[in-house]
């Protein structure tokens, strides 16, 4: 018997409910952190630079613009979004951790968005959540091909706060009803098609 020492090789059989015939290689992931958690631009630009890297892990049609995406997740950039909701809504972010930004993708067409949007204002409406106003978030579209220009989401970003401001900032509190509002936004979202 010949020994196979490749990764193939490290496969178990076929046995009882298991078949190898069904797995799948992973997704290539990198990480780019400052060791003392000092934030800065730099790190953005090398883990740019890591995502042109890994492209050979990620999948593509018979046009290489129409991928399956890729991202680079961050912290929440305090000082940008102060600026952003300053010049967009004209009002101050709360100090940073007393409030909450998402990435929402919905369907590209303005009736879907509005709709989107407002289910989740009723959503954190009703949670004791209020949502100060919403980013758009900027994109070149010029650079992705037909097939997935074709299914381009719209990606806006809440920002979120407790509704009462009168009183102390209750940090658990917020977490739970944000998180209560990630999950049920996402079934609200999917029961109005709008998603």
């Amino acid at each position: 018997m010949i020994e196979n020492n490749s990764w193939a090789g490290a496969i178990p059989p076929a046995q009882g409910l298991y078949n190898p015939e069904f797995e799948k290689d992973a997704c290539g992931v990198g990480f780019m952190v400052h060791v003392k958690g000092v934030r800065s631009h730099k790190i953005l630009s090398e883990a740019s630079y890591i995502l042109c890297n890994m492209t050979h892990r990620g999948a593509s049609g018979a046009d290489i613009r129409d991928g399956d995406g890729a991202g680079v997740m961050t912290g929440i950039p305090h000082d940008f979004f102060v600026n952003e909701t300053r010049r967009l809504f004209g009002i101050s972010l709360p100090p940073e951790g007393q409030y909450a930004v998402g990435n929402l993708f919905m369907k590209g067409d303005a009736e879907s968005v509005d709709e989107s949007k407002k289910v989740f204002e009723q959503l954190a409406d009703a949670l004791h959540l209020k949502v100060l106003g919403w980013r758009s978030v900027p994109r070149d579209s010029t650079i992705i091909g037909p097939a997935a220009k074709s299914k381009e989401p719209a990606i806006e970003q809440p920002f979120v706060v407790l509704a009462d401001q009168s009183k102390p900032f209750d940090e658990p509190y917020f977490e739970r009803q944000f998180g209560s509002m990630s999950v049920h936004s996402q079934t609200r979202t999917l029961s109005t098609k709008v998603n």
